[in-house]
């Protein structure tokens, strides 16, 4: 569904878009993890200075480095030049020139970051010297780069670390003018500081990026620094008056994800609200991050193709309707146009980067060009996704689709593209809160399906939760759902649901542990102030009714506090049995030692 940015009002219009057919369809239950100690220097580093270079001759271009801890490089990685074509050959050299590895990099994009995985990992010793490189006749380059040491976690890129050797190949050991030739790796670190024991049995950790401490980085987020605060927002509001921030809040929102450019900045800032906008005349403390555009996977395409600057179908050059892609063309402009701010970047996809795209192709979305991602998939009332789309694309049974465990699915793709670049960010879920389309004979989504659906969405990691709150169709029409007499059904069990995660927010912020209760549900563990805090609901294709859950070796009680329900559940034997009624049903248990 595409939804345009209007400057002054809401419109209610929605078009169906139809991309372009065939595309790979993609695994979205990737399992493939990057754990939070693997590195690269340039993931999330500017590359708008990085523009091609007219020579055009045969280049073994490298980056060298050295790192203060032991590890692994497992894949090299480098910025493919507009025009540049076929496959190319990664190189990973000792310091004296001795070639330790190479591959041939696959299923390229037109341009933009590349990443060649090795045949096998390739381990190095901390304090040695060793250079990663990639062999083309075109590439992009930046002077006066590596006038100073660059670095990442252990990896040190030291002055003139950007190298090159003429010919067919070989051994680059040239540096000129202190160039980047935007050259890296994914390097992952074998020897770290012990961690502390753990009680639940050294448990894995799941993969984080930082919990509220990410925001940190940025002055205008440094609010969110805090462990208390969870966000909370809604999609693309206006707010004209006190009576509007008080309906929000009461309900239980706490930012506005994209705002009418009418509506009123001073109003939000002095009720202590937050906002991620992509334009709010008189904007200050309250705008925490900027909103680069919407759904740009599906309406430009997957590409590097020129951009005519008006938003919207058939503005690529060559259009869309020719085959034209210009997606990270126009997320580009919109990334450097906002990075002038300061402030951290935000952008939200759609069926692009979740269903039509390859791995290769969407992680140049989520990874490139903003530090805040999510994507809208409304599984209850999309009847071109359920069954159809997502039978055909992510493998799901007709009679599985309409469940809150689908939600769950798309942080998880989200997540699993985050991790290809060797860095993480934050995951926002996203879920519908009434009838999101203008086909009135399509389904309106319930109370109950809302909070299962958000509910999955955090046992999968999400760092926000967003609601799309606006009815385009069926019995009630409206821009403001979670305000208007079209929200009555839902309101009282969203305004439920956002209490719980705040209360919750202390430990939703802290870093969750791998461990599956039973394989039928979906399952999250956290620890926070000597208690176990246990996340559970039914799965993808069962976990209704009757269900028991498995405590980790190292967690012993002899009964678990269902939270919000009054009541709790006897422990025998390491395990609890509780009832899940429905398909959108959850319980949250608290556990204390």
């Amino acid at each position: 569904m595409t939804r345009r940015r209007w400057r002054t009002g809401l419109v209610a219009a929605a078009t169906a878009a139809l991309v372009t057919a065939g595309a790979a369809a993609v695994n979205a239950l990737a399992n493939a993890e990057v754990t939070p100690t693997t590195y690269s220097f340039f993931a999330a580093a500017d590359t708008s200075t990085a523009v091609p270079d007219p020579d055009t001759a045969s280049v073994e271009l490298g980056l060298r480095f050295t790192s203060t801890v032991a590890g692994a490089i497992d894949a090299v990685r480098f910025f493919k030049a507009p025009g540049d074509s076929g496959s190319h050959r990664v190189n990973v050299w000792s310091s004296t020139g001795t070639n330790l590895a190479t591959a041939v990099s696959t299923s390229e994009t037109a341009s933009g970051w590349q990443q060649a995985a090795l045949p096998q990992p390739i381990a190095i010793t901390a304090g040695n010297s060793y250079v990663v490189s990639y062999h083309t006749s075109r590439y992009v380059a930046t002077s006066n780069y590596f006038t100073r040491a660059v670095q990442s976690g252990p990896l040190t890129a030291g002055p003139s670390s950007g190298v090159y050797a003429y010919g067919s190949g070989g051994f680059p050991a040239q540096a000129y003018n202190a160039a980047n030739y935007w050259v890296d790796l994914a390097f992952t670190a074998t020897t770290t500081a012990a961690p502390s024991p753990s009680p639940t049995g050294n448990l894995a950790r799941i993969p984080w990026e930082g919990g509220p401490s990410y925001y940190a980085r940025f002055p205008s987020a440094a609010a969110w620094n805090n462990p208390n605060f969870f966000p909370i927002g809604v999609w693309f509001e206006s707010v004209l008056s006190t009576d509007d921030i008080a309906k929000d809040k009461a309900a239980g929102i706490n930012t506005y994800v994209e705002l009418t450019s009418n509506s009123d900045a001073t109003l939000i800032r002095n009720a202590g609200m937050y906002a991620l906008p992509s334009d709010l005349p008189g904007a200050g403390s309250e705008t925490v991050g900027d909103l680069l555009t919407d759904e740009a996977d599906m309406n430009y395409g997957a590409g590097w193709d020129a951009w005519s600057g008006e938003e919207g179908w058939n503005t690529c050059q060559p259009i869309q309707d020719q085959g034209g892609k210009c997606g990270y063309t126009v997320m580009q402009h919109f990334s450097d146009a906002a990075a002038r701010s300061g402030r951290m970047r935000y952008a939200n996809y759609g069926k692009g980067v979740m269903m039509w795209e390859s791995d290769q192709e969407a992680q140049v979305f989520i990874n490139q060009f903003q530090e805040l991602a999510s994507a809208d998939m409304y599984f209850y009332t999309d009847n071109n996704l359920c069954p159809t789309e997502a039978q055909n694309f992510l493998g799901i049974p007709p009679q599985f689709c309409r469940r809150s465990s689908s939600y769950g699915l798309v942080l998880d793709r989200l997540r699993a593209l985050d991790g290809l670049d060797g860095k993480r960010k934050p995951i926002y879920g996203f879920v519908e809160d009434g009838h999101p389309f203008t086909e009135s004979n399509w389904p309106t989504i319930t109370g109950d399906q809302i909070a299962g659906a958000v509910m999955n969405s955090l046992i999968h990691e999400a760092r926000g939760i967003i609601y799309f709150n606006h009815n385009f169709g069926g019995a009630c029409h409206s821009q403001h759902v979670l305000r208007d007499n079209c929200g009555a059904a839902v309101r009282p069990k969203v305004t439920e649901t956002n209490q719980r995660i705040t209360t919750l927010a202390p430990v939703l912020n802290t870093q969750s542990y791998q461990y599956s209760f039973n394989t039928s549900l979906d399952t999250m563990l956290k620890r926070y102030d000597g208690s176990y805090y246990v996340f559970a609901m039914p799965g993808r294709t069962g976990g209704t009714g009757a269900q028991t859950l498995t405590l980790p070796s190292g967690v012993s009680a002899s009964s678990v506090e269902v939270l919000f329900e009054d009541r709790s559940v006897a422990v025998t034997g390491g395990r609890f049995t509780d009832t899940f009624a429905n398909e959108y049903t959850y319980h949250v248990y608290k556990i204390t030692p």
